[in-house]
């Protein structure tokens, strides 16, 4: 049976996953402009912020997969405050229930952690970051969710993932019941995923409008820079030949985990990887419209 797509555009996921990026900063090198915005917040945010990070550091980043399981049960239809009392009020029950749903049994998370380390530090990043940026970036992420709500009866919700992903297929296996499609503005030009019980949410990228037509567009930047390092090409060429999976790319390139997952994200955020995902990287291949759209893209630009 085909699995359910489904677009839900929220500042909820926003509040999160900005918040998430801010706080651990795993992915900054990967997310674009990623170390000057966050030195421009750092300027921002008064010193009680540091208190807040402080605590958050100490818990790991499968913390966020709770957040973002509430997310999707949230009971306001896209109101923030709503959502964080929702947190606030929780209580064991909802928790042990939302686990159980979403698979996540044996996660740490509890209500204590909830109300008296990520209530307060959420609505601090809300109050001090988040309402006052919600007006530049929540009309773009809307205006994508139309666009991709014309394209779902026009193409099948595989295409619909890659589209929006830029090379992300989910694998019709039986195993996934149901995948969110969740507008991103904070990681663009990443992906970022959340791997439940049946359901996959998919926070994915949306680009800013391009700011002039003299400028080179952003995703013919992205597609100019992958291909300026070695191993990238290397690793275009090896997964070229047939499809790989992680093991293998690492192995043929002789680099760290970190660094091969930063390489693949730079390829995927340019177009010319496709990602197998369920649950976990199963393989890479190479994607062919990806070296297409470069030649096109570059050709428009230049001779436009």
């Amino acid at each position: 049976m085909t699995y359910h797509v489904r677009i839900d555009c929220s500042s909820v996921y926003e509040l999160i996953g900005s918040f998430m990026l801010f706080a651990h900063r795993k992915w900054i090198r990967n997310v674009e402009n990623g170390t000057e915005w966050i030195r421009q917040i750092e300027q921002q945010l008064p010193s009680e912020w540091n208190t807040h990070t402080e605590k958050i550091r100490k818990y790991t980043l499968s913390d966020f997969d709770l957040l973002y399981a509430m997310a999707l049960e949230r009971k306001g239809h896209d109101d923030i405050l709503d959502y964080i009392s929702q947190l606030e009020h929780a209580t064991v029950e909802d928790w042990t229930q939302l686990k159980q749903h979403y698979g996540l049994k044996s996660h740490s998370f509890n209500q204590e952690r909830a109300q008296l380390i990520y209530v307060p530090a959420l609505k601090f990043w809300y109050e001090q970051y988040i309402s006052r940026s919600i007006a530049e970036w929540e009309p773009i992420l809307q205006h994508d969710v139309e666009e991709k709500a014309r394209l779902m009866s026009k193409i099948s919700p595989s295409e619909l993932i890659e589209v929006a992903t830029n090379g992300v297929v989910i694998p019709d296996n039986g195993e996934v019941s149901e995948v969110i499609l969740a507008p991103m503005w904070h990681y663009r030009p990443m992906n970022q995923t959340c791997t439940f019980q049946g359901k996959i949410l998919i926070l994915y990228a949306v680009d800013e409008p391009e700011p002039s037509d003299l400028l080179p567009p952003y995703s013919l930047r992205r597609m100019t820079r992958a291909l300026a390092d070695d191993h990238r090409l290397r690793l275009l060429r090896f997964v070229g030949q047939e499809p790989r999976t992680f093991a293998d790319i690492q192995e043929h390139l002789s680099l760290t985990t970190g660094t091969v997952k930063h390489h693949l994200a730079v390829l995927r955020s340019a177009g010319y990887i496709r990602t197998y995902w369920n649950g976990k990287v199963e393989r890479i291949s190479l994607r062919q419209e990806g070296l297409a759209d470069l030649s096109a893209f570059l050709e428009d630009y230049v001779q436009s």
